[in-house]
């Protein structure tokens, strides 16, 4: 599998929330500071953490963005709608 990261700018609190009321289906577990989201049969989906609020980076979301067979591609689609939850609160490129 792998995953993208995008930052946020808002908490970890408030990131979870917001993905716990847009994505049904979801297994929340969480690991060493970190909140780990599966989907129903175990698969990681995505890894939501605390940042260190420098330049407005409060939280980060690391999300699958590919599987290694076919019959995992659900979980792909799922981890989209995470990251999708949280999109608006992305911070801006500093590029």
């Amino acid at each position: 599998m792998t995953f993208a990261t995008i930052d946020l700018e808002i908490g970890k609190e408030d990131a979870h929330e917001i993905i716990s009321e847009s994505v049904d289906g979801l297994r929340v577990k969480s690991v060493n500071g970190s909140i780990e989201y599966r989907n129903t049969g175990g698969m990681l989906l995505a890894i939501l953490s605390n940042a260190d609020g420098r330049n407005g980076v409060n939280a980060t979301l690391r999300y699958q963005t590919s599987v290694i067979a076919p019959f995992l591609a659900h979980g792909r689609v799922k981890a989209r709608e995470i990251r999708t939850a949280v999109e608006d609160y992305r911070t801006p490129n500093k590029h």
